[in-house]
């Protein structure tokens, strides 16, 4: 009987985790298997998300005001106060009104196309923005509430989709799998700002500068109606760029390789419907496998 021969093993490199955000998203879909599967997935079931961030919204902050510790947050901007809150504060205060229109715009961003690098540098400026960095007035939210919170929207949104009474089943499932692969690349985006790990790779880690909630490069990508310059003052938003020492190269110098890897099976899920499904046409994508994150495999 021939002996059994093993996959080449990835090598991953360790600095590169904590320096290079391109290397550590492009391991992140390399072992969660986040292909253009996924990737198809996510678009052809954009409409029904979308359809439930409203509702989605308003359950997020019910939650959140029912607990003094996370309600905190919306009149200290930080969970590690110990004073008293606000026992007015309603899911119709003004700052819950403002907060409830950036989850609504992040939500939306979700719905976009994640084999653009841009889709991920915002996934990790939000974790950035939560632990006092990158803000005009710092914001400070205890990682323990930002787990809680991202596995709560994740059960809301698979309960709907579930549910849904025209989806088919084998939808559904590509749509919850490729959705919850996001939400945990996001709890890791968040987790790399609090964790200690890497801490010895520290000095070569970027630095955050300061931008307006909603923007990435300087350029607004979270859009609604509403008077942002509650909070941010938005003429910060011209020259900035909150990750100016990403990958160790100038900024918007990253090389327009796959961030993606086609998946390994033949029968890969489609769409039931006679137009084609759209795929991503971004210059970071490409069909091929993504190269290593570092040296060989």
């Amino acid at each position: 009987m021939a002996p059994f021969e093993r996959r080449p093993m990835k090598h991953i490199d360790r600095r590169d985790l904590y320096t290079n955000l391109e290397c550590r998203v492009q391991y992140l879909h390399s072992f969660l298997d986040f292909s253009t599967r996924d990737i198809e997935a996510l678009i052809t079931g954009a409409k029904y998300i979308k359809a439930l961030i409203p509702a989605v919204v308003n359950i997020v902050y019910k939650k959140l005001l029912q607990y003094d510790i996370t309600a905190r947050a919306f009149e200290t901007r930080s969970t590690s106060y110990e004073g008293p809150v606000d026992p007015n504060l309603t899911e119709n205060s003004p700052q819950i009104l403002h907060r409830k229109i950036f989850l609504r715009g992040y939500l939306t961003k979700l719905c976009s196309d994640p084999s653009k690098m841009e889709f991920w540098e915002y996934l990790d400026k939000v974790g950035m923005m939560h632990v006092g960095q990158g803000r005009t007035h710092p914001l400070h939210v205890e990682y323990v509430h930002i787990g809680v919170t991202l596995s709560f929207i994740q059960d809301v949104l698979t309960e709907a989709i579930l549910s849904h009474p025209r989806l088919k089943m084998d939808r559904k499932i590509a749509l919850v799998k490729a959705l919850s692969k996001v939400i945990w690349i996001q709890n890791d985006l968040f987790a790399k700002w609090y964790v200690r790990d890497g801490d010895e790779f520290a000095e070569e880690r970027l630095v955050p500068e300061v931008e307006p909630e909603g923007y990435l490069h300087g350029k607004k990508i979270i859009h609604d109606s509403s008077d942002e310059s509650e909070i941010e003052d938005s003429a910060m938003a011209a020259g900035t760029c909150p990750f100016k020492n990403l990958a160790v190269r100038p900024h918007g110098d990253i090389p327009p390789k796959s961030l993606l890897k086609k998946p390994e099976e033949e029968n890969t899920w489609r769409e039931p419907s006679p137009s084609p499904i759209p795929t991503p046409t971004s210059p970071s994508f490409s069909s091929g496998i993504p190269r290593p994150v570092s040296g060989g495999s």
